[in-house]
């Protein structure tokens, strides 16, 4: 059996992310088959120990042109590795060297190693570290523009399978606080920091107005379910087709949504067509679930307009719970079907 390292997942996530091409099928079936032959891989979302991830920085597949830091002897427990680690991670990299931006096998491999490391740490922690990397990084404005596009590419990107929004926060905070980038890239990050602070995990959902295909208008907060996934999705995306079937077949979900009954709905799916083509989105509605669905359109356009929510790709999905605060945003239906096998 051959071990897939880190380094190798993190080669066939650039893979997807810069082969848009590929259909969402395919890069799902690569990934599985990683996965069912019991080949190593870690992202954000496994529950390795700290021990193995620094294995596989360090030890297995060491990126040998990016000076990484030694952690102490004394250092044993993993969050204290991890924390010394996201401190000292940058101490050497000579930010001075533009030529390293464009190799991608030094500094972006370095990087997407570090953005693994804060996945360990405490937030305040992730926080500090991020930081202090662009006070290094500041000594060079390319390198520091580099950088902070790096971290606009995994955390922010929606393809990105490193995405992580409340980590990305403190980029924005520093790079706009500076006088550092390009002008051009500032109205750019303003943008983004505007859109990521709306309808943040633990906040309740901004409400909104959907029209039924009967033309009743309903209220999102006025839904009465203990658990809401809210899907925004087109008809012309077949992601979401796709996505949506799966969510109608999953066992888990359905296991959920049996609890349902005329006096209490457990779970229910509110299904958004956010753009005008009503003749397409009606006529897609016959191949669409509809046993626990609701499926509706913004008739006044608000939530393009006026951005209520960022949708920067579809499907955009979010879990609420019975008040309609967010538990996941952004989310998929791997980390809702996690969430409600932890409830078991």
């Amino acid at each position: 059996m051959h071990e897939f390292s880190l380094r190798h997942f993190i080669c066939l996530a650039k893979l997807i992310m810069k082969t848009s091409y590929l259909s969402s099928a395919l890069i799902l079936f690569v990934l599985y088959m990683f996965a069912s032959c019991g080949l190593y891989r870690s992202n954000p979302a496994t529950k390795e120990s700290f021990d193995e991830l620094e294995n596989a920085i360090l030890v297995q597949n060491p990126n040998p042109n990016f000076p990484m830091p030694k952690i102490p002897a004394n250092i044993t427990d993993e969050q204290g590795k991890a924390i010394y680690l996201s401190k000292y991670y940058w101490e050497e990299f000579p930010f001075e060297d533009t030529t390293l931006i464009n190799q991608t096998d030094i500094t972006e491999q370095g990087f997407v190693d570090y953005i693994h490391v804060l996945n360990y740490i405490p937030s305040k922690h992730a926080r500090r570290s991020i930081k202090y990397l662009f006070v290094k990084a500041q000594t060079n404005p390319s390198m520091y523009t580099h950088i902070a596009s790096l971290f606009e590419k995994y955390y922010y990107n929606a393809d990105s399978p490193f995405r992580n929004e409340e980590l990305y926060i403190p980029v924005l905070e520093t790079i706009l606080a500076s006088d550092i980038l390009p002008e051009k890239d500032y109205e750019k990050y303003d943008f983004q920091q505007e859109m990521i602070h709306k309808n943040r995990i633990g906040s309740k959902a901004t409400d909104f107005v959907y029209t039924l295909q009967n033309k009743d208008r309903k209220k999102l907060h006025a839904i009465k379910s203990n658990y809401l996934i809210l899907f925004f999705s087109t008809p012309e995306c077949s992601k979401c087709v796709a996505v949506a079937d799966e969510i109608h077949n999953s066992e888990v979900l359905a296991e959920v949504c049996s609890l349902n009954s005329f006096s209490r709905t457990m779970l229910c799916v509110l299904n958004i067509y956010p753009e005008s083509n009503l003749s397409l989105w009606r006529q897609s509605l016959v191949a669409m679930p509809q046993k626990n669905w609701i499926h509706a359109y913004d008739n006044d356009m608000i939530l393009t307009n006026k951005r209520v929510y960022d949708l920067k790709a579809l499907p955009t999905i979010y879990l609420l719970d019975k008040n309609k605060r967010i538990i996941l945003k952004d989310t998929s239906l791997e980390e809702i079907e996690s969430f409600f096998l932890s409830k078991r």
